[in-house]
């Protein structure tokens, strides 16, 4: 099994296994759904292992296909396999796979395969296990547009071929990276926090000219006017490493601090937009996961009701990699996420924005992907068609933008072979990317990043990159039409 297939053979096996894993979502009228549950968690965990020894040598450690394999997760294999037998394609996935040894895995072996692509992709979880036998799963039928609620199928209805040319979407943008004034004698240094207030101010935060603020005197959090005039600064001696940004609809600013020093580090910080403290989530320089403190503070975001939160976690293969809920008064409330590639888990949280529905789309960077949870942190969907996500902002008309600051082809950091960096803008509701504004960088295979990591826009659809190696924020406006 572990010899890699021909990619004939491996195209075959992919179409069998997406066939199978999304004929498994709801039935006609009359017969089974899968939206109420026909596999189990159990099961899902033994498809887990199956398919890493059996599969994961073609498509992927995130089913996202590798080399001619095609992706086994994404919105298109919904359209694809809408109304299809599930005993009829378990059957053609057993007699097809493994690509060297059809008919190989014992019938219960198949059944668990398909049950943990099908949690990979967001469908839920019930009290029944999937049977491994085609007969007994032939009244299952997949209605790929059924919609529910908060649920994925609605996030997924309109989504386009995620799987196809991901960078071939137009650019209707033109760079103004000079936008911002800076008083004399200050230079920008790198930034991944970039927002924009109701009066149309840009909130920047510097890491003090340089790429840290541990020993700096420098206020790294900058106001800037509509015009990118400089306002104020103010912060200094608070933060070790200024990471992610959020103004809420009051006007304050919440930045976090992902790294740690003695005395200071590992927090959240509220301010008004003077400049004041309003309040302080963590303990300062205690980078701990726990109720109260924060281990590596990545990114926070604030609901309309007050409910705060954050993403813990910027360090790949370290705990933790988790959502932390907290009321507005700032109480704990819970926390979600392991460490891990599952539906569900995560490695390295590193940005999270809200809808208008109050789902929590987290950018799951190791993972090259976006998760998106309810409320309360249950799982209702995952994106790769974003890339592989630094910076999430979410506006009112739920446009999403997303910036991938680190998808490269090399084997490594950042793997990500087919994507190129840039920030990708499109529907939060229906998943559909609608415009790329690609990284201008020449060789972007040489750096660990490039381009924006921090992304805003403001009410007239600029948008805003804050740039890590290039020490810039840059401003994005619409091309003149003609």
């Amino acid at each position: 099994m572990s010899q890699r297939p021909a990619p004939a053979q491996a195209l075959r096996a992919v179409a069998a296994l997406a066939v199978a894993a999304f004929v498994l979502a709801a039935g006609e009228d009359g017969g089974r759904s899968v939206w109420g549950g026909v596999y189990t968690d159990a099961q899902a965990e033994r498809g887990a292992e199956a398919y890493q020894a059996s599969c994961q040598s073609c498509h992927g450690a995130q089913l996202t296909g590798q080399g001619e394999a095609k992706p086994l997760t994404g919105a298109s294999f919904l359209s694809n396999w809408n109304g299809l037998s599930v005993g009829d394609l378990f059957e053609r996935v057993r007699t097809t796979m493994p690509i060297n040894a059809p008919k190989s895995l014992p019938r219960g072996a198949y059944a668990d395969i398909l049950a943990y692509v099908l949690k990979f992709n967001g469908f839920p979880a019930g009290a029944a296990e999937l049977p491994g036998r085609a007969e007994m799963l032939a009244d299952i039928r997949f209605d790929a547009f059924r919609s529910s609620g908060l649920g994925l199928a609605g996030a997924w209805a309109a989504a386009p071929d995620i799987g196809a040319a991901p960078n071939s979407q137009p650019d209707p943008y033109v760079a103004d990276p000079g936008f911002l004034k800076l008083p004399s004698g200050r230079t920008m240094g790198s930034s991944s926090a970039v927002a924009v207030d109701s009066r149309g101010h840009l909130w920047v935060a510097d890491r003090c000219g340089a790429n840290d603020c541990a020993k700096s005197d420098l206020d790294p959090i900058i106001e800037f006017d509509e015009q990118g005039h400089f306002v104020k600064a103010f912060g200094r001696g608070l933060f070790v490493f200024p990471h992610g940004m959020f103004v809420d609809s009051h006007d304050h600013i919440w930045l976090t601090d992902a790294f740690s020093a003695p005395g200071k580090g590992a927090q959240v910080f509220e301010f008004d937009r003077d400049g004041h403290v309003l309040r302080t989530l963590g303990k300062p320089g205690v980078n701990v996961a726990g109720r109260d403190t924060f281990a590596e503070p990545c990114a926070v975001a604030v609901a309309r009701d007050g409910t705060i939160y954050v993403a813990d976690g910027h360090t790949e293969h370290k705990d933790p990699a988790r959502i932390v809920k907290l009321d507005a008064a700032g109480r704990f409330i819970k926390a979600w996420g392991t460490r891990g590639s599952a539906p569900g888990q995560l490695e390295v949280p590193h940005t999270l924005a809200l809808d208008s529905r109050g789902r929590v789309f987290v950018g799951d960077r190791w993972n090259n992907r976006i998760e998106i949870f309810d409320p309360d942190g249950k799982l209702l969907g995952v994106w790769t068609q974003f890339g592989r996500p630094s910076g999430v902002y979410i506006d009112a008309h739920d446009t999403i933008y997303v910036t991938d600051s680190e998808s490269r082809e090399r084997v490594g950091y950042g793997h990500h072979p087919g994507w190129k960096r840039g920030i990708r803008i499109g529907s939060a509701r229906t998943g559909e990317v609608q415009a790329f504004i690609p990284d201008p960088n020449p060789d972007p295979e040489a750096l660990a990043t490039s381009g924006g990591e921090g992304v805003w826009a403001d009410t007239h659809g600029v948008v805003y990159g804050a740039e890590v190696t290039e020490q810039a924020i840059v401003r994005y406006v619409r091309k003149a039409s003609h």
